[in-house]
């Protein structure tokens, strides 16, 4: 083995734990194979699809996928019939002069500058394959045999770093859910075909506005959020982020309030900080019309349904003060920590005085008496 292939041995396996570090090894090796470049594409099935790619092949796997050539992946599907796990090139897939009637060859790969390639399939325990391939010009001819075999003896230690390349997008993903767990964010982390990687417990605790379908899928129990939720995924996959729609509202629920969804595709640096093409799902609170609900339901912690039921009854019961107190949101929680205490106990005993003392305002009618009776 070269001394050189010692030092590009210690990037590889660096390359495992730090994925900005597979562009320095494929450029180290396209280098010495007289390649334009090379990419390595991870498929862990069930949508969840990672890459890297030399700076020069970037935006060609970008089109690649955009205009779904990954559907009518020739080289792969010839390559998978291969027993032995080498590197191999065109001319040990294809017939002589085949390429010049291979769609992918002909109408995407060469008027890239593209045409002969060393690549390599890597089939990993419990599903999921990577695809490594360096690219040359045509008019350079096939990989010269002295290559493809200094390549194949890079091949095991390629094999177990990209093993573990494929296995960091979930382990950043967790780490991502859990740290905005600590600012109480729900999140979640959706490969592009909407399966769920992680989420954290604050997601968890929207059940009544999410669930997670068969295949680990996550939807929205709103008919209508759900059908956004597909279609700005579908359009986060075909890179048509121009074309995006804005929040997704969610409406409350018995448990929960109103809340709007955002879809944050995971690109560029961030593509590389969680090694695959995921996207970030985060609810927040949706602006309320409401402040005194929201004030009655901090105050008591309790759910979206209760908290609007007592907020009608102070609403109807003096609709004059009610009125004056919103006024200002200080004034609001003074009021209420005046009249209700700071303690949570005895809630109903402690908004039955504070209705009551409302009653004593002159602006309570008997009226606004039998309407409340009817909430």
């Amino acid at each position: 083995m070269q001394g050189d292939d010692r030092s590009l041995i210690r990037d590889i396996y660096e390359a495992a734990v730090i994925p900005e570090r597979w562009y320095q090894v494929f450029e180290r090796i396209s280098a010495f194979a007289g390649a334009n470049g090379g990419f390595m594409i991870a498929d862990t099935g069930g949508g969840a699809r990672s890459w890297v790619a030399t700076e020069r092949f970037r935006p060609v796997l970008g089109d690649f996928y955009a205009q779904g050539w990954h559907l009518r992946n020739t080289w792969a599907e010839r390559g998978s019939r291969r027993k032995r796990l080498q590197f191999f090139d065109e001319t040990e897939i294809f017939a002589p002069g085949e390429l010049d009637s291979i769609p992918m060859y002909r109408d995407f790969i060469r008027p890239r500058g593209g045409g002969w390639s060393a690549g390599s399939l890597m089939h990993f325990p419990g599903g999921g394959q990577v695809s490594m391939r360096f690219e040359r010009p045509f008019h350079h001819g096939p990989i010269e045999d002295e290559l493809r075999m200094r390549l194949n003896l890079l091949r095991p230690h390629l094999a177990r770093a990209a093993f573990l390349f494929t296995r960091l997008g979930l382990r950043q993903a967790r780490s991502t859910v859990s740290a905005l767990q600590f600012m109480e964010i729900p999140a979640a982390v959706l490969t592009r075909s909407g399966k769920l990687l992680a989420c954290n417990e604050a997601m968890e605790a929207r059940l009544p506005q999410v669930s997670v379908r068969a295949g680990d899928r996550i939807a929205f129990t709103d008919d209508g959020a759900h059908l956004a939720l597909g279609e700005s995924l579908e359009r986060i996959t075909a890179g048509a982020f121009d074309r995006l729609r804005g929040p997704i509202p969610l409406p409350a629920t018995e448990e929960q309030g109103a809340a709007v969804a955002y879809l944050i595709p995971m690109r560029g640096a961030a593509q590389d900080l969680f090694g695959c093409e995921t996207t970030l799902l985060v609810i927040r609170p949706a602006a309320s019309e409401n402040r005194l609900m929201d004030l009655v339901r901090t105050k008591f912690v309790i759910d979206a349904g209760e908290s609007q039921r007592w907020a009608r009854l102070i609403a109807v019961a003096c609709p004059r003060l009610a009125a004056a107190l919103l006024a200002s949101t200080e004034n609001v929680q003074t009021a209420l920590d005046r009249t209700l205490g700071r303690t949570q106990s005895g809630l109903e005993a402690q908004m039955a005085t504070f209705l009551w003392r409302l009653g004593q305002d002159p602006g309570y009618s008997s009226v606004a008496r039998q309407e409340a009776a009817l909430l």
